[in-house]
């Protein structure tokens, strides 16, 4: 099945950047009570919506499965630039999703963002790319927060490769590198899916 792109954004025009974007999707939803990537969201799934979005600014996104990952391997596995890798060792925690995800990196610049932020514009990853190219690190901030999606320069990926995967952190490892923030006028990049009440109050 194609991913279709959600009405909305329909009409807006970006380019393809040489960039891959990482989406760890391993995780049971604990807190929201269901099982949150092919929940419904905007004629969608919320999963779906942001592997879409990333779409829209990268050449290729990487999905991370662990918890009923056959069900998203299926769902994705077609499309020719998503790119499906399973993490048999999912319940040791989001990192080590995201460690193998930036072990598929390809491209010097790559994005990670989370499966539960529907609300991000392919804007948001545009800004940026374009915002700060000193730096190894961009994040965008509202309101004092910084969000997702983050951008990374590949000099990064050494030290998330050496890093434990049971207690690693991209934030932590990031203030080992050069940062930068990018502020965004909007919540959708701190607002996530955690629980019923943020789905329903969208």
């Amino acid at each position: 099945m194609l991913l279709a792109l959600p009405v909305k954004e329909s009409l807006d025009i970006y380019p393809v950047n040489n960039c891959d974007c990482v989406i760890p999707a391993a995780g049971r939803s604990s807190r929201m009570g269901q099982w949150k990537p092919l929940l419904p969201f905007g004629g969608s799934t919320i999963l779906q919506t942001v592997v879409v979005t990333a779409l829209r600014a990268c050449a290729r996104v990487i999905v991370v499965t662990g918890f009923r990952g056959e069900e998203l391997a299926a769902r994705f596995g077609a499309e020719l630039r998503v790119h499906v890798v399973h993490n048999e060792g999912w319940e040791r925690g989001m990192f080590s999703s995201i460690q193998l995800g930036v072990g598929q990196v390809r491209t010097p610049w790559f994005f990670v963002t989370l499966g539960d932020l529907p609300w991000i514009t392919p804007g948001v990853y545009h800004a940026l790319l374009t915002g700060d190219d000193t730096s190894d690190v961009v994040f965008p901030v509202h309101d004092g927060r910084r969000g997702h999606p983050v951008l990374f320069h590949e000099r990064v990926r050494p030290a998330v490769a050496a890093a434990d995967p049971a207690s690693g952190s991209m934030r932590a490892i990031a203030r080992g590198f050069r940062e930068a923030e990018i502020p965004w006028p909007d919540d959708s990049v701190v607002r996530d899916v955690d629980t019923p009440a943020d789905l329903a109050d969208r």
